[in-house]
């Protein structure tokens, strides 16, 4: 179907561009001698996995909108609450 190919290509894009970030960053650690790594920071921290998949993306990335959603309304509706009370 539609999305299920669509889903297919959006994990291949995912791993190609993860696996040229790799390379480049192989070609760079082998020049300086030292290991380097790509962690990805979401609202509750670092997550460090041996294998990133596009379905982690997209949970993170899904969580992060969620979380943005919940603070515009929560720091809107504390905005109007003040307002009304007269607190600056």
């Amino acid at each position: 179907t539609r999305d299920a190919m669509a889903k297919e290509l959006y994990v291949r894009l995912f791993d190609w561009v993860v696996e040229r970030v790799n390379q480049s960053m192989k070609a760079e650690a082998v020049a300086q001698a030292g290991a380097r790594r790509i962690g990805l920071l979401d609202i509750y921290g670092f997550e460090v996995f041996d294998h990133n998949t596009f379905e982690q993306l997209c949970i993170n990335f899904a969580n992060e909108k969620l979380q943005h959603h919940f603070n515009e309304h929560m720091l809107k509706n504390e905005q109007r609450v003040y307002s009304e009370e007269g607190i600056s």
